[in-house]
């Protein structure tokens, strides 16, 4: 076999290796299966599995909020708890991730979901559609991210897995709007008419919005990202360990340099609406996965893959960027050569990616010379696992064995730093079926730092990145007091309160004595959630405390006093929510 020599990159101690393991091909629905997958992973020195448990709203996990999947080969079997078990067995752990399309539901135009409690089914009034009312966009049906259900229903779905499985990870796919249609600068999708409704009411405006137009454009692309960032700090907040990782948009030339503004000329931010660099930025991404999906044998090609790997590793911020390989689109020589071209480190700091997944273990490597059709020949899959960890195997393609041992992952120091806090929290009205939306929230902190936050479509707040110490919060709407709260931020944490809305003020509703018990009831009009310290005095100079942390029973609470103390002709009580 003629085999073009491919330079030796050293294998890193952290390196991440991983494969993603789709649900529309073999990998997770029986037993069998599953043990075939570690042990493949395995034998290649892998380290990590991004395995599908949302393929178009259902579920390869048992009991979750949206219906099994029709294919899983027992009514007992558990592929997500049966892989977790298997992957933790054994001398190397291999990490799960679970990968969940995000917003594509359904993939057939003219037939319904089986399961009557599919979400299709249930919500077609969810649906996106285009400019022109048109929602099946060619390939798929997709709910509109800028509906509030859909964004608490998605919301529900991940983090339902994340409390339930111990996974190592969240993997979003999908988590954008579709490029059907679309330009730079320009997308038709996103036009369902409570989008539009909330859109108008936030801007102030009475039109339709153009597809080009760069409000609606922005409008569209921050829901994206605030589910993201409700994603992230929820799941920190129950495992920090956890990572939250997500497969990105790399479609055609790298921008052009690693500002902003090169960014913002790319497909992923002007077409898609998938701000993934600002993701890493803001830090509510902790790994980027960018699909660099390049046929090794095109020069073009193989220029955009080498020019996408070198943006990804110089924008990683103080997240993590992996290199997303299409090995189904290469022989094993041109996957190997991706590999190693992925290791380049920064020749201004010294970084590298984190590593490489490849897509995908159902479409491993191609023979080499086969014609570029997705029907074309494979190679035995054990024969690219072995050319991945074995040096004679490897030898044979013209490489060294590029994952010739195991390799951990890389760390993610900033879960655990100490010089950084989050905050997060809802902002909540005595209607639960409204949200505000849009709702500034003010954090003001340490040093004078002022902050200015605004509520998502389900009344959701969060920032990353804040400097340990007391904050204060506050929150102002229309037709409601001014509602604020004092709290002390811990580095490494994440924080979470709610801001409750009553339109009334805080004040004692009634007050009640019992002259034979000696007792007093008090009752004021509470906030949900919220707790309290009751003070007792029989001269108005001197408190002391009569309870503390006093629950909440909802928008009322009442409280009764021990017994009045010996020879007090008068009582005296204040309350104030801790």
């Amino acid at each position: 076999m003629a085999a073009a020599f491919i330079p030796a990159v050293s294998s890193q101690a952290q390196e991440l290796r991983g494969f993603w393991v789709d649900a529309f091909n073999q990998g997770i629905k029986s037993s069998s299966q599953v043990t075939a997958l570690v042990e493949d992973a395995r034998r290649a020195n892998c380290n990590a599995l991004f395995v599908q448990v949302r393929k178009r709203g259902d579920a390869y996990f048992s009991n979750g909020l949206e219906p099994r999947a029709t294919d899983i080969t027992s009514a007992s079997f558990d592929p997500l708890a049966d892989l977790i078990a298997k992957a933790r067995s054994g001398p190397e752990p291999l990490a799960v991730h679970a990968w969940i399309v995000t917003y594509n539901i359904w993939n057939q135009q003219n037939a319904s979901p089986p399961q009557a409690s599919h979400p299709f089914n249930l919500h077609r009034d969810w649906l996106t559609q285009r400019n022109d009312g048109v929602q099946w966009d060619g390939a798929n049906y997709a709910f509109d991210p800028a509906h509030p259900s859909v964004q608490d229903h998605t919301f529900r779905v991940c983090m339902d897995i994340v409390s339930r499985y111990e996974v190592d990870g969240l993997h979003l796919d999908y988590v954008r709007y579709t490029d059907s249609g679309s330009s730079v600068g320009s997308n038709p999708w996103g036009y369902h008419p409570v989008a539009l409704q909330r859109f108008r009411s936030l801007t102030g405006r009475s039109d339709t919005p153009a597809a080009n137009d760069s409000a609606w454009l922005q409008f569209r692309r921050d829901q994206v990202t605030a589910l993201v960032r409700k994603l992230q700090l929820h799941a920190w907040q129950l495992r920090p360990s956890l990572c939250l990782s997500a497969a990105t948009i790399a479609y055609g030339s790298a921008p052009s340099g690693n500002s902003a503004s090169a960014w913002q000329q790319r497909d992923a931010f002007g077409r898609v609406l998938q701000d993934w660099r600002g993701w890493l930025e803001e830090g509510i991404l902790d790994l980027a996965i960018p699909m660099i999906y390049r046929d090794n044998t095109n020069a073009t090609r193989a220029s955009e893959w080498i020019a996408w790997t070198r943006w990804a590793r110089d924008n990683q911020f103080n997240r993590l960027c992996a290199a997303g390989l299409g090995n189904y689109l290469n022989a094993v020589e041109g996957t190997l050569s991706q590999i190693s071209s992925s290791r380049t480190a920064s020749t201004t700091n010294g970084r590298r990616l984190a590593g490489q997944v490849l897509y995908s273990y159902a479409t491993w490597c191609r023979r080499q010379n086969a014609d570029t059709t997705y029907t074309s020949n494979y190679l035995p899959r054990q024969d690219f696992l072995h050319a991945l960890s074995e040096p004679t195997a490897a030898s044979a393609f013209g490489s060294p064995a590029l994952y010739p041992s195991p390799a951990s992952i890389p760390a993610m120091p900033w879960k655990s730093d100490p010089s950084r806090a989050q905050l997060m929290g809802f902002v909540r009205l005595p209607d639960p079926s409204l949200w505000p939306d849009g709702t500034p929230v003010t954090l003001s902190g340490p040093q004078g730092q002022l902050i200015t936050l605004k509520t998502d479509a389900t009344g959701f707040f969060g920032t990353m990145g804040l400097t340990p110490g007391t904050w204060t919060i506050g929150v102002q709407m229309p037709g409601f007091p001014i509602r604020t709260q004092t709290l002390n931020l811990a580095g490494g944490e994440v924080t979470s309160r709610n801001l409750w809305l009553s339109p009334a003020p805080f004040t004692v509703t009634a007050v009640q004595h019992d002259r034979t018990l000696g007792r007093t009831t008090l009752t004021w009009n509470s906030l949900p959630e919220s707790r309290y310290r009751i003070e007792t005095s029989t001269d108005m100079a001197t408190w002391t405390t009569a309870a503390t942390g006093v629950a909440s029973s909802g928008f009322s609470t009442a409280w009764t006093s021990a017994a009045d103390p010996p020879g007090a002709f008068r009582r005296f009580f204040r309350i104030a929510e801790e």
